[in-house]
């Protein structure tokens, strides 16, 4: 399977929805988007909402291994829920599930506070969307969104996974009110992926 590369349209410091067939965090859609935009002078926000921390720490290595932003972790799927971890390579706050909003928002502002340092550039990912709309309804994900979408800082982008399949038009249009383009990701007969960008305000409403 092959990746192509994102197109020129996104970056410096665009919001963009990344809607696939398949979600976008299968593919680490997110973390390679740090690793095309960010530099290890930088750092970013990333919530995990199907993978854990230590997957997407592994992924994350796996797919950037050099110049990328440090990165801080909102994990909202693993076990060891509450115990907050601050001193290691990637800081992490652990929350109760997916289905906390409020407790992401506050994990969020709490690594932005004290836990990662003060860079020109911050970037936000949300690896996935796709848990968060099963147990919320799209408006009050969406106020979310306009909440977190000011962690960023400089030329920080914005990623927003989902898989696309999992919800309707009007879902998908909502989401795009909050954000400065779709980048439409499907997956061919030959398992390898094709990008679309679409700017938001050109999305069919």
């Amino acid at each position: 399977m092959s990746l192509p590369s994102f197109p020129e349209t996104l970056g410096s410091g665009s919001t963009v929805l990344v809607a696939g067939t398949v979600d976008p965090s299968h593919y680490a859609l997110g973390l390679r988007a740090l690793c095309q935009y960010g530099h290890d002078s930088e750092s970013a926000l990333v919530v995990t909402t199907i993978e854990s921390a230590d997957q997407t720490c592994s992924a994350y290595e796996r797919v950037c291994s050099t110049d990328r932003p440090l990165i801080g972790l909102v994990d909202t799927t693993s076990e060891r829920q509450y115990v907050s971890s601050f001193y290691r390579d990637s800081p992490t706050v652990y929350t109760p599930s997916s289905a906390d909003l409020e407790r992401i928002v506050i994990a969020l502002s709490d690594l932005t506070e004290s836990k990662l340092p003060t860079t020109e550039t911050r970037h936000l990912v949300i690896r996935s969307l796709t848990p968060l709309l099963r147990s919320s309804p799209s408006k009050r994900v969406c106020r979310v969104l306009q909440r977190i979408t000011g962690l960023r800082t400089g030329t920080g982008i914005g990623f927003f996974g989902l898989n696309y399949t999992e919800h309707d038009k009007q879902t998908i249009a909502e989401l795009s009110h909050h954000v400065d383009g779709i980048l439409w990701v499907t997956q061919g007969s030959d398992h390898d992926l094709e990008f679309e960008y679409q700017a938001a305000r050109n999305y069919s409403r």
